[in-house]
């Protein structure tokens, strides 16, 4: 199990084997901070308390300050390792509430007998429980948690749902029956008495904000420096992902202010209308920030193809997961770490999406209700084919419902293209993930609010977070969020909805921000994405690999899709009568993790480890 997470930690390992206790620890760790130091399993003085740990604690020289204070002795120089063992003795199930970081740690109570676990407030790093006959497992990936030979290998079928749905299965839910991951701001206990057990032990509740826009502005500017300047905390080296966007470029502005050298990475693509070089050289420059860039050809990419299915051990059907692997792999070169702009679109607005959310928002409900009550007469699959007519169907939805609904390939519902029998017996997949959503959104928010905390537990924390952590970490290089500090996220959600999206224009307050401060094209520039020509290349280079995975006599024994559904989305796309890219590459991705990891119960050790 260790060694299947070498890529995330290929610095130092540590086991512990408590036969008496009838548990076993194991890591791999990046060494990132306190290098000598800080060695895993860590124990308490008295060895009554142990932990492993993924991630970066960015407040730990605070806390450690505040715990020393409190009586307690360390071992380390400063290892953010040692905080969590003496932070859990001094507050107990209140440790996560204390700390400003991105982590998953699993700490075993020899007192209680039982694990305490959690995660951090927005996902940014993952856990995974699985349940066997012997007991329980934790991983950071399911890999993990698959070389374990008592798990079984049984898909749940309304994950199934949700992942055709989505693009991916909302936590707790998983593809498989045995296996949950832990939701962001979560935190439990395991004990082999009372199982498992979890709560929400953080929610970004609305915080007073300055009412008049100077004020906005000052509070801002001091967030987001605070926001990089505590992710700037390392013993090695770190660097920026730099695409010229706003975002990527705003976090290398307050990486200047902080830091004497500055170096960003960016990479490129022969396609004119998918590369972005030009911005981020732009920023670059501004900066005074030393670049570096990457040009790649179409083969380059598609010859990573075959280590996409090891990196997502748990499907994931967003394709630009090849190019920020790439990235990665290109930034490791040079950084162990590295800054990005994630989270930005979610709390202020950036999204196109939220353009047509912010329609739905406007509509009288009586007209909603009425649009809606006809679009609904038509079937899923056809209303895939009518522009506009998820959103007119979905006006009566909740607005977190609604957002779900403009998901994914399938648009919020790919149930149609499951096997009738197996259509049947599948749950709705809106209202199978509204528990987990209502977690995350308080009671009584405005439908904008709604909207962007719905994007935070959906999007981001399953797919976008999801993604960076496994191509980032599949490189063995770790990738740090400024926007995703607690007290800066908590002010972007609270600021009135005109001040994150102002008619046709998101990102309102962060563009008055950096007005000045970066070229005003970059202040300007809408959203691009990171995406790959996936129509193109399933009517070329990857027209095969689709016929050979959607096989119709494949398709039918494996029993999980329709064979007409799938060969009919195959001829339409071909043919060019419609662009299907995104649905074929959704089901040709759980196609081939279902050969790669269900099929074969062989060691689920990374084959990608040569490539990092």
């Amino acid at each position: 199990m260790v060694e299947s997470l070498r890529h995330r930690g290929p610095d130092d390992r540590g086991v512990a084997i408590l036969r008496e206790d009838g548990v076993a620890l194991g890591m791999r760790r990046l060494s990132i901070v306190d290098l000598e130091h800080g060695h895993q399993p860590m124990w308490s003085e008295d060895e009554k308390v142990c932990v492993v740990f993924n991630g970066e604690i960015y407040n730990a020289e605070v806390l450690r300050e505040e715990l020393v204070a409190a009586g307690h002795a360390f071992r380390t120089d400063h290892s953010d390792t040692e905080v969590l063992v003496h932070g859990y003795e001094e507050w107990g199930e209140q440790l996560p509430c204390h700390l400003d970081g991105m982590f998953a740690f699993l700490i075993w109570d020899r007192r209680r007998r039982d694990f305490f676990l959690a995660r951090d407030r927005f996902g940014e790093k993952p856990l995974y429980v699985g349940r066997t006959g012997r007991g329980w497992i934790v991983a950071s990936e399911i890999k993990s948690l698959l070389a374990f030979p008592g798990l079984r290998r049984a898909l749940d079928i309304d994950g199934l749902a949700e992942y055709l749905s989505f693009d991916f299965a909302v936590a707790p839910r998983t593809l498989l029956a045995d296996v949950s991951k832990i939701g962001p701001a979560t935190a439990g206990f395991i004990s082999a008495e009372a199982g498992l057990r979890t709560w929400r032990y953080w929610v970004a509740n609305p915080i007073e904000v300055p009412r008049d826009e100077p004020d906005q502005l000052v509070e801002l500017d001091r967030l987001l420096n605070e926001a990089v300047r505590t992710r700037l905390v390392s013993d090695v080296p770190v660097g920026l992902f730099l695409s010229g966007g706003l975002d990527s470029s705003t976090v290398g502005f307050y990486m200047c202010r902080h830091a004497k050298r500055v170096v960003s990475f960016s990479i490129g693509f022969e396609e004119a209308s998918y590369d972005e070089t030009a911005y981020a050289r732009l920023a670059a420059e501004r900066l005074g920030i030393e670049h570096h860039v990457e040009k790649l050809s179409q083969q380059r990419v598609l010859d990573l193809l075959p280590s996409i299915v090891d990196i997502l051990d748990e499907p994931l059907a967003d394709q630009s997961v090849l190019p920020t692997y790439l990235l990665s792999l290109f930034t490791r070169r040079h950084v162990k770490v590295a800054l990005g702009g994630d989270g930005s679109d979610e709390i202020f607005m950036g999204y196109k999406a939220y353009l047509l959310m912010k329609a739905a928002w406007l509509t009288p409900r009586p007209i909603a209700a009425v649009a809606s009550s006809f679009a609904r007469l038509m079937p899923a699959e056809a209303a895939v084919k009518v522009k506009g007519a998820a959103l007119v169907r979905d006006l009566r939805l909740s607005p977190r419902q609604r957002l779900l609904s403009h998901l994914g390939a399938f648009k919020g519902d790919g149930r149609f293209v499951l096997a009738p029998g197996l259509r049947r017996r599948v749950g709705d997949p809106l209202s199978n993930v509204l528990p987990s959503l209502q977690a995350g959104v308080p009671d009584g928010a405005a439908a904008h609010d709604e909207t962007a905390r719905a994007y935070l537990e959906t999007y981001l924390a399953n797919d976008i977070l999801a993604k960076v952590d496994r191509a980032s970490m599949a490189a063995s290089l770790e990738v740090r969020a400024p926007f995703l500090h607690p007290g800066l996220a908590s002010f972007g959600l609270s600021l009135p909805a005109k001040q994150r999206l102002r008619g046709m224009e998101g990102k309102y307050l962060l563009r008055r921000l950096m007005d000045g401060r970066l070229p005003a094209e970059l202040v300007s520039r809408q959203k691009m994405g990171f995406g790959i020509p996936i129509d193109a290349w399933f009517r070329g280079d990857l027209a095969a690999l689709a016929r050979d995975a959607l096989d119709p006599v494949r398709v039918r024994e494996r029993g999980i899709f329709d064979e007409t559904v799938v060969s009919r989305l195959l001829a339409e796309h071909s043919s060019g009568r419609r662009n299907h890219g995104r649905r074929l590459w959704s089901l040709v991705q759980l196609e081939l993790w279902l050969q790669r990891w269900i099929d074969s119960p062989s060691s689920s050790v990374s084959a990608y480890d040569s490539a990092a």
